[in-house]
């Protein structure tokens, strides 16, 4: 993709401009001004976009993070909207083309595989998503590839740039072939995410999604949709993951969709931990002991699980539940996460009060475990565990 011969470097004023009117959009307290303040940050965005100059966008992130309340979202929504959306002109009227992603939860005992997705599968996975996720009235192009999240874009220019891509690959109504060489090596850890990437387009004003099209409430409608995925979308899937346990997610709008599947990956690795210690070790889950202890940094910033078996303090694995902007120590968080240990069969459940250290391994940099002691130790498997080269976390 052409991009701007060089990026000037931005100063505070370009950030400044973009947070006034973040504030103004957040504080807006009519729908006539809304349009005013969203048309405004929207022509400010856009030209940082095209410009390549993530600078301005970034330190205008941070500094309204200090700002009246409600303006980070205001300027966080307006970023991802027009990094993951764009409109293009056309014979038949104008054309909004957004990018996706269709997350999926999966653990393993081996390395978890990214790969290239083979051309008959990938055009059995666009026909399973243009028939239960996305309306009639859309076209799709996907990326033949199946992405661990580190993966993914690291920045909206990138995220941008495939989109454009993408959008590329739909009017030449083809798929957009990944080099495997271009991306990095993704992580080996037991409970991760695998995505497919692509982007839609219709005509400006339709409806995209398939809930928009039925009659039913919008959330049981969603639900609908999700099911029929799971199900036919996950017979398209499954050559992909033989072997490894996995479930769809929704998919979404990029962004939408990789927060969804971040907050639903926190249920899903503890049940996939008590399973994965299960399978290595043939302990059943009611000899597992599980350990929540909070991790405190400039406050309560996650709890983390740490696993021990039988009466050893050594733990032997651990997954961490890290906190969303509206959870804290007076939420039932602690209740969740008990809740499902239960529903894993664990066997005993500890919670420490005490305000643990955010700890992590000055060699490798994972995070410590809390045993029922209280001790933040370095997760290991017992020697004898029917596994592979395995990371823990």
């Amino acid at each position: 993709m052409p991009r701007a011969p060089f990026r000037r470097k931005s100063g505070a004023r370009e950030a400044n401009q973009l947070v006034r009117l973040a504030e103004g959009l957040a504080s807006s307290k009519s729908r006539a001004e809304d349009v005013y303040w969203e048309r405004e940050l929207q022509s400010a965005v856009t030209q940082h976009l095209e410009n390549n100059d993530e600078e301005a966008i970034n330190r205008a992130l941070d500094k309204a993070h200090d700002a009246p309340d409600a303006t980070f979202d205001a300027l966080a929504d307006m970023v991802e909207s027009l990094t993951e959306s764009i409109v293009l002109d056309s014979e038949s009227g104008p054309q909004r083309v957004t990018l996706f992603c269709a997350p999926i939860l999966v653990w393993g005992r081996t390395r978890i595989p990214t790969r290239t997705i083979p051309k008959q599968q990938l055009q059995d996975i666009s026909v399973q998503l243009s028939a239960h996720v996305f309306s009639s009235k859309v076209k799709l192009a996907l990326v033949d590839y199946l992405f661990a999240p580190d993966q993914l874009p690291h920045s909206y220019s990138a995220s941008r740039e495939l989109l454009q891509l993408l959008a590329e690959s739909i009017r030449e109504r083809k798929h957009l072939a990944m080099p495997p060489e271009s991306l990095e090596e993704a992580p080996d850890v037991v409970c991760d995410m695998r995505m497919i990437v692509g982007a839609f387009q219709v005509t400006e004003g339709e409806p995209f999604y398939a809930w928009q099209e039925m009659t039913t409430p919008v959330e049981e409608a969603r639900q609908t949709c999700l099911g029929v995925w799971r199900t036919q979308g996950g017979n398209a899937i499954k050559s992909l993951l033989v072997g490894f346990p996995h479930e769809l997610t929704l998919p979404r709008s990029f962004f939408a969709a990789c927060r969804d599947a971040d907050l639903a990956s926190r249920a899903y690795s503890i049940g996939a931990s008590v399973s994965f210690l299960e399978a290595v070790t043939g302990t059943t889950p009611d000899k597992i002991v599980a350990t929540i202890g909070g991790c405190w940094g400039n406050g309560l910033e996650e709890y983390r699980i740490g696993f021990t078996l039988g009466d050893s303090e050594e733990v032997v694995h651990g997954c961490v539940w890290p906190l969303v902007s509206d959870e804290g120590d007076d939420t039932p968080v602690v209740d969740e996460i008990e809740s499902l240990l239960r529903a894993a069969n664990v066997g005993t459940i500890v919670h420490l009060e005490e305000q643990l250290p955010l700890e992590f391994c000055d060699d490798c940099g994972a995070p410590h475990f809390p045993n029922r002691e209280g001790e933040m130790l370095h997760a290991h498997l017992p020697e004898d565990a029917n596994t592979g080269s395995m990371h823990l976390h």
